[in-house]
């Protein structure tokens, strides 16, 4: 048998010890059996995401989508790790393999239980393969099963943090027919054009060797529930990642880590939720912007069309399209930067409030009401509410109106 710091004896032709435990521990020091298991369950890790959706034009699968399944059964029965609370478990029609903690919302529970059952509740358990989820409903005590589950459905509200990342490589974990092509169980593939949070597509080959994109050209929405595993080992150099460096800077960086490796994880992804989300309020250039708030702004404002979308009438006054802004649904501004439209002698205005710079009349005035008459000295003004200033050669006058 092998001998602490000595390995295998000669004269025993190498017999090795039934306890494995223990022949490792000769070898390589008391505590190197459970090393080894560590390293090598790690090179076992896998991750899975559950298909959510695709979109049939663009061949991205989609995970930011609600996902709605059939409900089969539904029970509920007390907690009892919590006071005056019930655990409700909702078998699925069709598996759904995610994790806890999203929002799902049961409806359509008819009969015995439905004012139980039927609402929005976090999970807190996932069954095995995604055949039921479990979650929590308080100030509520009851046992029994739901009599008329008919109809009714389970939507997941997508809870999806982050999705797999360019040349990452998956499988599925069954075969399933996805437009004009078929992913089967056991086939690599890899990932490409990923966002890393919340769609990507699927490559033949790595990047190195040439996309070779999965057409997932489909308009069904009732594609085979399936899960894409990604391999996951914990390698030396993970490991060798979390090594404290060398900090020359103490004043700036001496907080390296200075919470938990999970806490630094969550601060990280609220410091990205809080981003994604005050992007959608923010104004950009790629994406549109769509706000209910009031918006104040004082300056100049300058509105761009650097696709000459607005060299054609059509373009300007048919197309929702056309860059503008909008007052009261009336154009504001547009290639004449006004809000004044002609109208066979006349100019027109639908906006609420207007504002005149500066108006040239090249032949003549004409306002209603106020019929043309000769000028002279020594008219005045019984009543006005109005005053219109016009220059009239060089010379400022006064128009005084009343309603």
């Amino acid at each position: 048998m092998p001998i602490q710091n000595q390995g295998y004896r000669q004269d025993l032709n190498f017999l090795e010890h039934a306890n494995d435990t223990l022949a490792l521990s000769n070898l390589g020091g008391v505590g190197l059996a459970q090393d080894l298991r560590i390293i090598q369950n790690n090179l076992r890790n896998t991750s899975r995401l559950p298909f959510n959706s695709i979109n049939g034009i663009t061949d991205e699968f989609i995970f930011t989508t609600d996902k709605v399944i059939g409900v089969s059964a539904i029970s509920s029965i007390p907690d009892t790790s919590r006071s005056n609370t019930s655990l409700i478990t909702v078998e699925l029609a069709t598996p759904y393999h995610t994790y806890p903690g999203g929002l799902v919302t049961v409806a359509g529970v008819t009969g015995t239980g439905s004012t139980i059952f039927n609402g929005s509740y976090p999970s807190v358990l996932i069954g095995a393969g995604g055949t039921n989820v479990t979650y929590r409903k308080s100030n509520c005590v009851y046992t029994g099963s739901g009599d008329n589950v008919f109809g009714a459905t389970v939507t997941y509200t997508s809870n999806t943090n982050n999705v797999y990342s360019n040349d990452d490589v998956v499988t599925v974990s069954q075969s399933v027919s996805v437009g004009s092509t078929t992913l089967n169980a056991g086939t690599r593939y890899f990932v490409c054009n990923s966002d890393t949070l919340s769609k990507f597509k699927l490559s033949f080959t790595p990047s190195v060797s040439g996309i070779s994109t999965v057409n997932i050209l489909d308009t069904k929405s009732d594609l085979t529930q399936f899960n894409f595993i990604k391999e996951e080992p914990v390698s030396r150099l993970n490991l060798e990642n979390f090594i404290r460096p060398e900090i020359q800077d103490q004043q700036t960086f001496g907080s390296y880590l200075s919470g938990s490796i999970n806490s630094t994880f969550e601060s990280t992804q609220t410091n990205i939720e809080n981003s994604n989300y005050f992007i959608t309020k923010k104004y950009k250039g790629t994406n549109n912007t769509t706000v209910d708030t009031v918006i104040k702004f004082e300056g100049t404002v300058n509105i761009f069309d650097p696709g000459n979308f607005n060299t054609t009438t059509g373009a300007v006054t048919g197309s929702a399209l056309s860059p503008g802004i909008f007052i009261g649904g009336t154009r504001a501004f547009s290639a004449d930067n006004n809000p004044w439209t002609v109208a066979g002698d006349f100019l027109e205005t639908n906006a609420d409030e207007v504002s005149i710079g500066e108006l040239l009349f090249g032949d003549g005035i004409k306002i209603d009401g106020v019929p043309v008459t000769a000028s002279s000295d020594g008219k005045t003004a019984q009543s006005f509410t109005h005053k219109v200033p016009v220059v009239i050669n060089g010379e400022t006058y006064y128009l005084l109106m009343t309603p």
